[in-house]
This record gives C-alpha cells, sequence and structure tokens, in this order.
C-alpha cells in the first residue's frame, strides 16, 4: 500500500496529492509533479525496447512459445561466446605482457 504524501507542484506552485508514482500529476494543471523523473524512465524503456530489437534474434509477438525460448536461449548464448571471446584476449595480451617482463 502506498502513502499519499503532498509535494509543490514545479509548474503552477500549488499543493498537489503525490504518491511517489513516476507518472503523478499534479491536480490542478496536470503537468508531471517529477518531470526529470518520468524522462529518464522514459528513456530507460526506450532503450531496453531497443536493446531487444538489435538482438540477433529478435522476438516478435507472433513467435510461438518454443521459439521464443529458443531465441532468448540462443540471444544469451551469443552474449556468453562474446564475453569469453573478451576473456580470453584479456588473458593472451596479460600473458604476452607478463612474458616481456620476464625476457627483459
Amino acid at each position: 500500500m502506498s502513502q499519499v504524501c503532498e509535494i509543490k507542484c514545479p509548474h503552477c506552485g500549488k499543493w498537489t496529492l503525490w504518491k511517489g508514482e513516476v507518472d503523478d500529476r499534479c491536480l490542478y494543471c496536470y503537468t508531471f509533479l517529477e518531470p526529470q523523473r518520468f524522462s529518464r524512465e522514459i528513456e530507460k524503456k526506450i532503450v531496453t525496447q531497443v536493446k531487444k530489437d538489435n538482438d540477433y534474434f529478435a522476438l516478435k509477438p507472433t513467435d510461438s512459445e518454443f521459439k521464443h525460448e529458443v531465441k532468448i536461449f540462443f540471444n544469451s548464448f551469443r552474449w556468453l561466446v562474446y564475453y569469453c571471446e573478451i576473456a580470453f584476449f584479456i588473458f593472451i595480451t596479460t600473458l604476452l605482457v607478463l612474458l616481456a617482463f620476464l625476457a627483459a
């Protein structure tokens, strides 16, 4: 259960009810009570959606449950392989640097 407080509207300056939600609006001028927080939340949602759309196997609403799970598996596997490659290159680079210091 959320607690209701009062907050001063940044736009009209009147005191209005505030539940602490991102999309709370002023009762008088109907502007957002925390416009910066609302903008950040919307940007996060857009970035998350773009990342999902840019996956190698994009998830579509028309996919069956099995196809959906397979695509999630392959997308996760792809990222696992990518991070393993990075770790391998870091390991080889570190090994070469250590060998260079030991040879000197």
